[in-house]
């Protein structure tokens, strides 16, 4: 089986290929693509010359972990709120069987 191999397939695997982490096949694969297409090539290059202008996002040293702990606050509250739902139902619930045990025994029905 032979799969076609197109500009945006080379766009997703240039990345790899420009860092070294890249298979050999990969290397291979992005090389060949672009012998065969001069300006995607030259559009590539100019992108990366590009780049460097571009400054990376600043992230304090504790950004991952304040990120993890306010998504855990999230999933606790997320939790808290479904409990409340649930124990409110089941306190209405109650209510309604036990109000038509009333009924039922009284004869209201």
């Amino acid at each position: 089986m032979r799969l076609e191999v197109t500009r945006d397939v080379v766009s997703d695997l240039y990345p790899l290929y420009r860092s070294g982490e890249a298979s050999r096949d990969t290397r291979v694969l992005v090389e060949g693509f672009l012998a065969g297409d001069g300006e995607f090539a030259a559009t590539l290059r100019e992108t990366e010359r590009l780049a460097p202008g571009f400054a990376a996002p600043r992230l304090s040293p504790d950004a991952e972990l304040r990120l993890l702990e306010a998504a855990q606050q999230r999933a606790r509250m997320k939790l808290r709120i479904i409990a409340g739902a649930v124990g409110v139902g089941g306190v209405l619930l109650l209510l309604a069987l036990s109000g038509a045990m009333v009924m039922l025994f009284r004869g209201g029905f």
